[in-house]
């Protein structure tokens, strides 16, 4: 069964500033395609999905992201609002 915990510590990681918005998303995309389910409840399995959409997200070009992608600065704050929903899942 696939646990939430390793996708709450990379959330944390990007959110704090820890590791950039592109490191997130090479360790997020195949952690999360690659991870054996089903997840303990249908909530958590939406909150890492979401969590691996805003890693899909994510644009990492020099020039300003183009439209329906996320810069750096947006792509933390989502995470930082993901971790904290993924915190009061696991209490």
């Amino acid at each position: 069964m696939a646990k939430l915990e390793p996708f709450l510590a990379l959330a944390s990681a990007v959110a704090e500033g820890r590791i950039s918005a592109a490191e997130f998303s090479v360790v997020c995309l195949p952690l999360y395609k690659n991870y054996p389910g089903p997840f303990p409840s249908h909530e958590q399995y939406e909150v890492a999905t979401e969590l691996f959409y805003v890693a899909n997200d994510h644009y990492a070009g020099a020039s300003d992201a183009p439209a329906g992608t996320l810069s750096d600065e947006q792509v933390r704050a989502a995470a930082a609002e993901i971790a904290e929903r993924m915190r009061s899942l696991l209490q």
